[in-house]
């Protein structure tokens, strides 16, 4: 079939007739049933939230129940530019998300600064001067203090013998002690012009755990987003659910650079994470939607070096501006520019036929072939309603089952419980190696862009590697190489000599999760069948998210028990992933299942 946006032919050859042939080796073409007792159904590969591959295939359900793959959605897809204009634009639009979203998550790398120094005055009748020599009482970086002395910070530790112990103390036995302090702490950071949520609320000694409190809970926000806003933008729209999330999202981002106390504070950045999380499921689902399917891998990878890019521009952003007011107020103005989206994005065509709006649907694709100099066929309407027939069927069909069946039988079972775990690993590991940057050697701000550019060939060989050696072989190497290079630097923690070389083993985990991200999602859309996969697909997105829930308190327990601690749970981690994926099928240039029997190996 011609390109035609090449030929300024028409949307005919969307659907090709019998005596039609195609060259193309990406779309192979299959005459519709014509027997009455066979009905089409699309099938769509997508999840409420996360970047899997969208596969968009007709299928043809016979009484026995077995599928026969058609090409519907993909040609028409395929029809309106290999890409267009209209496919760049969008990709644009949809994938500058990654900016808000990674601002977002990793801004409490910049907030959460702990000080060098904390200081406060307590009154010498509360302070037994004799066994600790001063009134003035001097603590080092949170979430310990000692009095009037001046050591490494890995020489602190949580409770025990520190002058932190006694601090809190004044909170039981001199409440007037404590609350001079609390009104006389200062804090001295390197740059004097640095602020943090520390310093802002003296989040330190006995209040130190609340500094992870508020990333755990942003995170909770983050997974309740995952969960409501699939659900929403497949009832309303994906269109009406993006604007709704930046329109929510943007107040709640402005006055996070306001707020007075700290449980507001906590609050807001609930909502933030409810909102951003909105904001990257659904525009990735609306990207895949658009995107035919030959260039959705690569626009999956593209996104990602959009979200390496995002990294550095927030490394930059804090830089420039120290205050954490500031960084945050100059991280989320921009997103005001967003709205105008509104003005040249389009519903999903998918969206629009499974609701029914045929005549919508029309529509979008008549603005989509105008933007790209392309001649509708005037003939779309009465393909349309079969297409649209066939995805009400298709919804009907997968409305009959529910997340139990995931784990009815043996190899729907292994398969969801290894992919939930191997998904929950990933975003674990990736965001507890970036919230422990600031403890390593080095330039913070540096380590960050060189690692954010350091990326940019990792996802470039990952798309590579997922065509030349499929999909295990891939995970197999970067889960190794990961969870063996967490453990070496658990195994060099407190070294001072070590820390240079420890921070570039850290740095090669991370990159290696970053190569993991992109296949681990492919392989798990290719693994469950059809009539489960949107499913599945949310029991993994929720054990994703959970990875952000509970990186945090990792990482504090690296202050109570032993900095090593997080890199040994970081690095078993990724061993056991890999010893799941060894369990896992090849599925590499292999047919993906549309049943639970195709699955369990009934189906022939």
């Amino acid at each position: 079939m011609a390109d035609p946006s090449k030929t300024g032919g028409t949307s005919a050859d969307i659907f090709p007739t019998k005596e039609k042939t195609t060259n193309d080796a990406s779309l192979k073409f299959t005459p519709p049933p014509d027997s009455a007792s066979e009905s089409l159904i699309l099938v769509p590969r997508h999840a409420a939230a996360g970047p899997p591959p969208y596969e968009d295939v007709v299928v043809r359900k016979d009484s026995s129940k077995s599928f026969l793959h058609l090409d519907g959605m993909d040609a028409l897809l395929t029809s309106m530019g290999k890409p267009g204009r209209y496919q760049v634009l969008i990709f644009l639009a949809l994938a500058s998300c990654m900016f808000p979203v990674v601002f977002n998550d990793l801004c409490t790398i910049f907030n959460t600064l702990p000080p060098e120094r904390s200081t406060c005055c307590v009154p010498s009748t509360a302070w037994n001067s004799s066994s600790h020599g001063s009134s003035h009482l001097s603590s080092l970086t949170p979430p310990a203090s000692v009095c009037n002395a001046s050591v490494a910070m890995s020489a602190v530790v949580y409770g025990g013998n520190s002058t932190c112990d006694l601090l809190d103390g004044l909170a039981l036995h001199s409440p007037e002690a404590h609350q001079l302090c609390e009104s006389t702490m200062e804090h001295h950071f390197h740059d004097p012009a640095t602020t943090s949520i520390i310093s802002e609320w003296n989040l330190v000694c006995g209040r130190y755990w609340l500094v992870s409190f508020a990333t755990t809970i942003y995170f909770l926000g983050v997974m309740t987003g995952s969960m409501f806003f699939g659900h929403l933008a497949d009832r309303v729209g994906r269109l009406p659910c993006i604007m709704a999330c930046y329109v929510g999202y943007l107040p709640f981002g402005i006055a996070l650079a306001y707020v007075q106390h700290y449980w507001i504070f906590l609050v807001l950045r609930f909502f933030v994470g409810f909102f951003i999380q909105g904001i990257q499921s659904v525009c990735f689902v609306l990207l895949m939607e658009f995107c035919s399917p030959r260039f959705r891998e690569i626009v999956g990878g593209l996104e990602g070096l959009i979200g390496g890019l995002a990294v550095g521009a927030l490394s930059g952003v804090s830089y420039w501006w120290q205050d954490w007011r500031a960084i945050q107020l100059c991280l989320t103005l921009p997103s005001i520019l967003a709205l105008s989206k509104y003005c040249f994005l389009r519903e999903s065509l998918r969206w629009q036929m499974v609701q029914g709006k045929v005549a919508e649907a029309k529509k979008t694709i008549e603005f989509i072939f105008r933007w790209n100099k392309l001649a509708a066929d005037p003939s779309l309407d009465d393909k349309l309603q079969d297409m649209s027939d066939a995805l009400v069927a298709e919804q009907q069909l997968e409305a009959d089952y529910t997340w139990l069946d995931c784990f009815r039988s043996p190899r729907m079972r292994k398969y969801t419980l290894a992919q939930s775990f191997m998904w929950f690993t990933v975003l674990f590991v990736t965001y507890g190696i970036s919230f422990s940057i600031n403890e390593l050697s080095g330039n913070l701000y540096l380590n960050l862009i060189i690692g954010s550019a350091a990326e940019i060939p990792v996802h470039i060989l990952t798309v590579y590697f997922m065509h030349r050696f499929g999909r295990k072989k891939p995970l197999l190497a970067f889960y190794g190489s990961c969870g063996l290079m967490c453990i070496i630097a658990a195994g060099m923690s407190g070294n001072i000599d070590l820390e240079t070389p420890r921070t570039a083993i850290i740095f090669t985990a991370r990159f290696c999760l970053a190569g993991s991200y992109a296949v681990v999602f492919v392989y798990g859309s290719e693994l469950f069948p059809t009539v489960l996969r949107n499913t599945a697909f949310g029991i993994c997105i929720f054990c994703h998210t959970s990875g952000g829930v509970i990186a945090p308190q990792v990482i504090l327990l690296g202050k109570v028990i032993h900095e090593s601690v997080p890199f040994v749970i970081f690095g078993s981690c990724c061993l056991l992933s890999y010893i799941l994926v060894l369990s896992q099928p090849e599925t590499l240039h292999k047919k993906m299942p549309d049943t639970i029997d195709e699955v369990e190996g009934r189906n022939t």
